[in-house]
């Protein structure tokens, strides 16, 4: 008679959450592991604006006269202390607080931003300005130029008549562009709403990352079209904690930003197995549904057929719009057809719960209302004890942990 040994296995999820629970070795296909915070995030921005990829010193890129305009992309780790980096050296080269402003795009996601401005000095912090571009007013938006596809490229102000752009964001997956890069901060969260609602779509699920993309090779252009030449991306770790940065010119900080991803976000498997065990934490927030439905992707992607996702997080918040369609449809796929004819805000993170839903059974640990789970296709877990029953009596598993930052597939 052979008895099976179980080995301690820990998940971090939620706002520091820790779920721990014991499972055979031989059932685990892979335990993805995230990259360690950096140690000391601010040497890493003093180091990278010193010494920037392929471009000289970043004081050496301005003149004390030069309008500077930062495109932010939103939920940035660690911007507050890029931010304070970079002034370092508009303040070596003597620019004017006032003659600095900090833009960051629209969304169609409500939420407060904090504060940008934060570890900047208190003598300079309110005078140097922070926008949250609103794409409704006709007012702040400037024509640039047609794009080599005939299209009319809006932006604001701002960006458009600064002498100086330098976008900040950070590396990592996204639905339409495949890899944000740093210019992702600019083009079309800094244009109209028109743009914005032209490049909403649906996911493009049957590409690869690096697979080219529409959408990615029009904010290249619209960035080439600004003349911005330097980028700085941030490097995100497990937690929403910056790993490191990249500072340089814009092509070479893209490509080793994708590098970067690749090795350490990437999760290939050789076969799909029968539990994906998926752990989501807040990325310094509040757990979103845009984190669970690309968590769901990924495994949505690397699971059998009728096999089990396992979602683990800390998620409280309610349903948005494109969530009803699945509650008023009778199964999973029927959802799909209507979100896609409606597009609303919301419909890639629902498109990728119906999907997911309809090719396997997902479970999910929140802090929502058991109907209000139960109501959107899945099947409620009311603690971490249940999450430990279901793995017991479950098949070869596959450990994710910041699973929405990951991208999975089958070799």
């Amino acid at each position: 008679m052979s008895v099976r040994s179980s080995a301690a296995q820990s998940l971090r999820y939620g706002e520091g959450q820790l779920f721990q629970f014991d499972l055979e070795p031989n059932r685990i296909v892979r335990r993805h592991r995230p990259p360690e915070p950096s140690a000391n995030f601010v040497a890493d921005v003093r180091e990278q604006l010193q010494e920037p990829l392929n471009f000289p010193p970043l004081e050496l890129a301005i003149v004390p006269e030069d309008k500077i305009a930062i495109a932010l992309d939103r939920q940035t780790p660690g911007a507050a202390q890029v931010i304070a980096g970079m002034w370092a050296h508009f303040e070596r080269r003597s620019v004017r607080p006032e003659d600095v402003t900090i833009l960051q795009p629209a969304s169609w996601q409500m939420g407060k931003l904090p504060d940008p401005r934060s570890a900047l000095p208190d003598s300079v912090r309110d005078q140097v300005k922070w926008v949250v571009h609103d794409a409704t007013d006709k007012k702040r938006e400037v024509y640039l130029a047609n794009s080599a596809g005939g299209e009319r490229i809006y932006l604001a102000r701002e960006i458009v008549d600064a002498d100086v752009i330098l976008p900040v964001g950070s590396v990592g997956f996204d639905p339409l562009l495949g890899i944000r890069n740093a210019s992702s901060a600019i083009y079309p969260g800094l244009s109209n709403v028109d743009a914005m609602a032209k490049a909403r779509g649906q996911d493009h699920s049957e590409l690869r990352p690096e697979d080219d993309r529409p959408l990615r090779q029009l904010q290249d252009e619209v960035a080439w079209l600004l003349g911005v030449q330097m980028g700085v991306q941030v490097l995100p770790g497990v937690g929403g904690q910056p790993a490191g940065l990249l500072c340089g010119a814009l092509d070479a900080v893209t490509t080793a930003g994708r590098i970067w991803l690749k090795q350490n976000w990437y999760v290939e498997l050789p076969q799909r197995c029968e539990v994906v065990v998926a752990a989501v934490d807040a990325d310094g927030g509040e757990t979103s549904w845009e984190h669970i439905g690309a968590a769901l992707q990924t495994a949505r992607n690397l699971v059998q057929r009728r096999g089990k996702i396992v979602l683990i997080s800390s998620l409280a918040a309610e349903p948005s719009e494109g969530f009803a369609f699945l509650r008023q449809s009778e199964t999973p796929r029927e959802a799909l057809k209507p979100l896609r004819i409606e597009s609303p805000p919301d419909l890639i993170p629902a498109s990728r719960l119906a999907s997911a839903a309809d090719w396997a059974t997902v479970y999910l640990l929140s802090q929502l209302n058991s109907d209000v789970v139960e109501s959107h296709c899945m099947t409620p877990l009311a603690s971490e004890l249940e999450v430990v029953r279901l793995l017991e009596r479950s098949g070869s598993c596959l450990l994710l942990e910041g699973a929405q930052h990951t991208f999975g597939y089958v070799a």
